[in-house]
């Protein structure tokens, strides 16, 4: 059960927890409550507990109709019983904690309801008017002189003015994104576009404040508000608030306009403000009051900025150098290395950028600007790595000085510029990075940057070290090795090694499926292994390739052309089983090529096998794709692969000839199907007979006695196990056997063809109907008078009846996922299992087919009577009383019966009265507004009161506007479950 803290009596409580009337009592609670770590109940659930009850209706006045908040025409209809005196303190208590967020627009826009931040700016507005009707604030422009209002008016105008604003920008960004904020919440759209109707007159009223000249203004604290009581009347002190300067008053305002005009896309005229909110910000010492952060300003300025000056930003000054033909990079990046800003990813994205440019002729430059880039890259990682990576020789670098007749003074002149710097570790850096450079440099090349660069290079050596680079390539020794020992001792250990890199190439051989690669590898195996007893399906013992293929290649003699189609016949059975069948399709046309290059009988036999596989890969293609494959030619080569079956030669496996049929019988080649006799696959032969007869007599023949007879012994206990066989293809089958389980499951799931699907489920919902023997319990399906009674005798669970057409369903949908006969199919065996829920979602289902997800009416003949009524019986077992009344009305002989006793239900678990509204039927509704008077359900009465009232319900109406009226109040309905029980 939820538990509500603000609400007594539900559960003992804490004795730290406050209850909300306990402040209401005592209002100098509420801040030694606020001041608290945790605070329970928290301000916000105490703010939106004194909003709602200040708008509580006393029982000689009218209900407060939240649709009409923003009409001022009924403002004073509305508040004349909120100037009593229990309301008024709840409005000074609210006054208090929204004053103890500092007048945080932000807290308050996300955490309170928008019909509740309406009714609080209002009554703010009311608190200060002193006879200006303030409230109605569409007169605030009327207003001529600002300069006269008291400081309190001018701070609720303004932060009326801004919070309208700020709401429209949070609210629309709030259905963009993942979040909620609280208008969104409420749902009140209307509200908010009155708000965006006169964000006009509040960009207008924000500037004319902008405008007043005052040295400062009070804000109100949280002992400005002084809530009446049985002695004292209500009292503001104004007097007791924070003084903040005009600056800070100024600039919390011209920041929320600027966010407003940026929102709207306003750029230049939001930069501006921006810009004058951020001079104002530069010398002010923020309070309390100041809700502004630096970090954002500074983000809007420079997105809002057309322009980049030199005292931007050297960041800004960097992206909008990439952006501009490069211009004045090189300074840029020279000042970077003293102050060390842009980060050094976006540097060497810049490189490389560059240098793509350069090289495709898309940006032309100074031959030398790729090098001082470089250059200075190079400089600033090395002033900010640590040592031991600055020791890593930087070849790349190097190379680039060698081939560029001015590298040296490209690099002396960029490392002077960074000799300014005095810092110890970066000059210690620098050093390293140049002795690294020197190194790694020809002698000749050393000695001109040495002379070139004395007096650079003297700063950060001296005379011994550099002495020691000049010689340094000289004086490295000469080394003598025996060459003939290191052979002898490298062909002892390729001897030892055989072993393992005989492992690593069967490793690559392995995970390589490039048939080039595999050849190459393949050669190098063959060469290290000349074993005659290797086969190569010892490399992985998971690979498997078909018998016939299998007992054909083994007897050749071991060679590349045997191993290679071995492996990539391997592989693409691999592929198949990850349903990857254009990468098999590949590896088998490989392996056939392999085979065109000699003209035997031998090679024609593997030829001629291969083909099959590949056809048959073809096929599981079609199965697994179905809709979104291209058939081509497939149909005629599954009929040729058929004409090998019965004929002495070479024949193709039974798993594929079976698939042809499969193939046939799902693209409705049922005739050619009948025309043959297989002895094995009278299962799928004999489903292609009963669609053939189907679409000939439309049903109204019982015709399908074959396929019974197949089916049936399946599922009877009473057969012995060894009568079973598997679908094989043994030629030496005999009629007198069945089918296993598991191979008439093979073939039901293998079915992609809607009238071959009805056929099996209408036979397996033929079964369950007989017996579970319930009329109100069965399975209503197209074809159910085309079989036979089950004779006696038979012993068939229920249960494994239901398990598998179950399994057939869920396969056929995922196929045919608007299929409107599989989806009622659907709902009704979850009805019949008692998963009401799931009944209630499948049904929707087809009706949101039916209906175009409820663009148009939903039409008799597609969803029969029989489906509401067993929604309707749904419903009421989930007790959704409201849902189970309102789907009476929908069938074609409504059942007022029914209808009325659920709608007098007291224990309903839906929404009750949140579906009145799409109620349509005279009748229904004057019962429940009989039974609610009855009860003194008076909201509820009323609610009823105002639907019946609809013009469009009124009796006197034409059929064509009833007519629509009704069809208008059902898809809303039908809508509404589908999001409860659909769309979750």
């Amino acid at each position: 059960m939820d538990v509500d803290l603000l609400r007594p009596g539900m559960i003992p409580i804490a004795p730290n927890t406050k209850l909300w009337f306990e402040f209401l009592i005592e209002p100098s609670l509420l801040e030694e409550h606020l001041n608290k770590e945790h605070p329970d109940p928290s301000a916000a659930e105490l703010l939106i507990k004194f909003l709602y009850s200040s708008m509580e209706r006393p029982k000689d006045l009218p209900l407060i109709d939240i649709d009409d908040l923003m009409d001022n025409s009924r403002i004073d209809k509305k508040i004349e019983y909120r100037k009593r005196k229990k309301y008024e303190c709840l409005k000074m208590l609210a006054m208090k904690i929204v004053s103890f967020w500092e007048w945080d627009l932000n807290i308050l826009e996300t955490r309170v309801p928008i019909s509740l931040q309406i009714i609080f700016v209002q009554d703010l507005l009311e608190l200060v008017s002193c006879g200006l009707n303030l409230i109605d604030f569409e007169t605030h422009n009327a207003i001529e002189n600002l300069s006269a209002l008291k400081d309190e008016q001018v701070f609720a105008i303004a932060l009326f003015h801004r919070w309208t604003l700020t709401v429209i920008i949070n609210y629309t960004l709030s259905k963009k994104s993942s979040f909620s904020l609280g208008p969104i919440q409420d749902g009140n759209e209307d509200v908010l576009l009155k708000l965006e109707m006169q964000s006009e007159h509040s960009e207008q009223m924000l500037l004319r404040l902008l405008d007043l000249k005052r040295s400062s203004y009070t804000i109100p604290t949280i002992n400005t508000f002084d809530p009446p009581n049985e002695i004292r009347p209500l009292n503001c002190y104004w007097f007791k608030g924070l003084t903040v300067s005009s600056a800070e008053f100024r600039s919390q305002i011209m920041y929320d306009y600027a966010k407003y005009k940026f929102f709207k896309a306003q750029y230049g005229e939001a930069g501006i403000y921006f810009k004058m909110c951020k001079e104002l910000n530069m010398n002010l010492t923020p309070s309390s009051f100041h809700k502004i952060k630096l970090e954002e300003l500074n983000g809007f300025c420079a997105a809002c900025s057309s322009e980049i000056t030199e005292n931007s930003s050297l960041l800004m000054q960097f992206l909008y150098s990439t952006q501009t033909n490069h211009n004045g990079i090189l300074r840029i990046l020279e000042t970077d290395n003293q102050i060390m800003e842009i980060p050094m990813f976006l540097r060497d994205s810049l490189e490389l950028d560059l240098a793509s440019m350069l090289s495709l002729g898309k940006f032309t430059a100074s031959r030398d600007m790729l090098l001082h880039i470089h250059t200075l890259n190079a400089i600033r990682r090395a002033s900010v790595t640590s040592g031991e990576i600055v020791l890593l020789p930087p070849e790349d670098y190097v190379t680039k000085i060698k081939f560029n007749l001015r590298g040296p003074e490209i690099f002396l002149k960029d490392l002077k510029l960074c000799m300014q710097i005095k810092d110890k570790k970066f000059r210690k850096n620098i050093k390293m990075f140049v002795c690294n450079v020197l190194l790694k440099c020809p002698k000749n090349l050393v000695k001109d940057i040495l002379k070139d660069g004395h007096e650079e290079i003297h700063e950060l050596f001296g005379d011994e070290d550099i002495h020691q680079l000049l010689t340094l390539h000289e004086d490295i020794p000469t080394v003598n090795i025996d060459m003939s020992k290191r052979l002898n001792r490298l062909k002892k250990t390729q001897i030892n090694n055989i072993n393992v890199q005989k492992l690593l190439l069967k490793n690559k051989i392995s995970i390589e499926y490039d048939p080039s690669n595999l050849r190459n590898l393949l050669q190098q195996l063959h060469k290290m292994d000349m074993d005659p007893v290797f086969s190569i399906l010892d490399i992985n013992y998971e690979w498997q390739v078909p018998l016939p293929l299998q007992s054909v290649l083994i007897g050749l003699p071991n060679g590349l052309f045997k191993y290679l189609v071995i492996i990539l016949i391997a592989k693409s059975k691999e592929m198949i089983k990850l349903n990857d069948f254009e990468r098999a399709k590949l590896l088998l046309r490989e392996a056939e090529t392999e085979t065109k290059i000699n003209n035997n009988i031998m090679y024609s036999k593997i030829r001629q096998l291969i083909s099959w596989e590949g056809l048959y890969t073809e096929m599981l293609q079609f199965q697994h794709e179905f809709k979104n494959f291209a058939i081509g030619d497939l149909v005629e080569r599954c009929k040729q692969c058929l004409e090998f079956v019965q004929s002495d030669n070479l024949i193709p496996r039974q798993e594929i000839a079976e698939q042809c049929i499969l193939t046939l019988l799902n693209v409705g080649e049922w005739e050619y199907l009948t025309k043959r006799h297989y002895n094995c696959f009278k299962l799928p032969l004999a489903i292609a007979y009963t669609c053939l007869d189907v679409n000939k007599f439309k049903g109204t023949k019982k015709s399908a006695k074959e396929v019974w007879d197949l089916i049936l012994p399946v599922f009877d206990y009473g057969y012995s196990a060894t009568n079973k066989r598997p679908l094989d293809g043994d030629p030496q089958c005999t009629q007198n056997r069945v089918l296993s389980q598991s191979d008439m499951m093979r073939v039901f799931l293998s079915l992609r063809d809607q009238n071959a699907i009805q056929i099996v489920l209408s036979l397996l919902a033929k079964i369950q109907n007989f017996l579970r023997d319930e009329s109100a319990m069965e399975l209503i399906m197209p074809f159910l008078n085309i079989w036979p009674v089950i004779p006696n005798g038979m012993n068939i669970p229920l249960r494994n009846i239901t398990e598998v057409l179950g399994i057939v369903l869920t396969e056929s949908l995922k196929y045919h996922p608007n299929h409107l006969i599989l989806l009622k199919l659907k709902g009704d065996l979850q009805y019949v299992m008692g998963h009401y829920s799931s009944a209630m979602k499948w049904y929707l289902e087809a009706i949101v087919i039916v209906s175009d997800y409820f663009a148009r009416p939903v039409l008799k003949p597609m969803i029969e009577d029989y489906v509401y009524k067993r929604m309707m019986k749904c419903c009421m077992q989930m007790q959704n009383f409201t849902q189970a009344a309102i789907l009476c009305l929908f069938q074609e002989e409504i059942d007022y019966a029914t209808a009325y006793k659920c709608a007098s239900e007291t224990n309903s678990c839906d929404a009750l009265d949140e579906y009145y509204d799409y109620i349509w039927d005279i009748n229904l509704l004057e019962f429940l507004i009989y039974w609610h008077t009855k009860l003194n359900h008076q909201e509820h009465r009323q609610k009823l009161l105002k639907t019946i009232g609809a013009l469009e319900l009124n009796a006197n109406n034409n059929e064509e506007i009833k007519r629509e009226a009704a069809n208008i109040r059902k898809l809303k309905f039908l809508r509404a479950l589908s999001q409860q029980y659909v769309h979750p």
